[in-house]
């Protein structure tokens, strides 16, 4: 049986390559007409071309897709690269032109202190949202004392002009820190005065951080945009350190005085370096 297996396989694969040897003798001769037998195969090697094409073209279409993808991620990774570099580069010049124009408020107020100082660096800051405590890197080897006066210099957009601005007061002093107790913080009170009316008042911190005050006479002409001042009135501050500008007025069913909000002039919640007056030795 196996033998005649083997003999059909043989037979069979004699005829193929017959009928193959005939087909290619009846191509190549020059007749103006194929037979039936050409005619069909021809169909048929037709079709299995056109269908290998198609399969070719699709492939090679998938191909370019695939292709023309990667290139696409390559070219959004390397813009997404160039994005960030120029987003460096723009907090970098944003930082140098703001440290710029700090140190040239620096420099102006320390040219118009007329008093002892030492400058400080923030090295810690309370818990509070508000930032309303924080320590310093200066301490009494500094010379620094217990009520001496911690201000920051302003300067005014509008008008370039540099002010002596109050953050605050020292309030406790190590050999090399201090604490500092800002004028948001809701036990330091102020005494202000509104240099557009000569009017005098109290401010003071609260607990939701803003700064909260009063004019002593309720009948005062003020208006929303007043610069206040410190008044010099008691034992701790000097006068004419800038405050801040009232940001509301509300009138209170108290006859002795007429509530106010104040927008200090002082940034407590990007502070990193104040200067301290060394006043107290000035006043023993």
């Amino acid at each position: 049986m196996k033998i005649i297996l083997q003999n059909i396989k043989k037979l069979v694969i004699v005829l193929i390559v017959l009928i193959l040897l005939i087909i290619i003798g009846i191509s190549s001769g020059s007749r103006d007409k194929v037979s039936n037998g050409e005619n069909f195969f021809g169909t048929v090697f037709s079709y299995i071309e056109k269908t290998m094409y198609n399969i070719g073209q699709t492939l090679s279409n998938a191909l370019n897709s695939i292709q023309n993808i990667s290139k696409l991620n390559e070219e959004n990774a390397m813009l997404r690269e160039t994005m960030y570099k120029l987003k460096d580069e723009n907090r970098m010049l944003k930082d140098i032109v703001s440290s710029q124009s700090t140190l040239e408020a620096e420099y102006k107020l320390r040219s118009s202190l007329k008093y002892d100082y030492a400058e400080g660096q923030v090295i810690a800051k309370d818990d509070s949202s508000w930032f309303s405590k924080f320590t310093i890197d200066k301490g009494e080897k500094h010379g620094i004392s217990k009520n001496d006066i911690v201000i920051q210099a302003v300067k005014s957009e509008e008008t370039g002009i540099v002010q002596v601005g109050l953050v605050g007061v020292i309030s406790e002093v190590g050999h090399n820190w201090s604490k500092v107790t800002t004028i948001i913080d809701e036990n330091c009170k102020v005494s202000f005065r509104d240099i557009e009316n000569n009017e005098n008042g109290i401010i003071s911190g609260n607990v939701d951080g803003r700064i909260t005050g009063f004019f002593l006479d309720n009948k005062v002409e003020a208006k929303v945009g007043d610069e206040l001042f410190t008044s010099g009135i008691g034992d701790i501050y000097l006068n004419d350190i800038y405050i801040g500008e009232i940001s509301d007025i509300i009138e209170t069913t108290d006859a002795s005085s007429k509530k106010i909000y104040v927008k200090p002039a002082i940034e407590f919640t990007n502070i990193y370096k104040v200067f301290v007056l060394k006043v107290s030795s000035i006043r023993d």
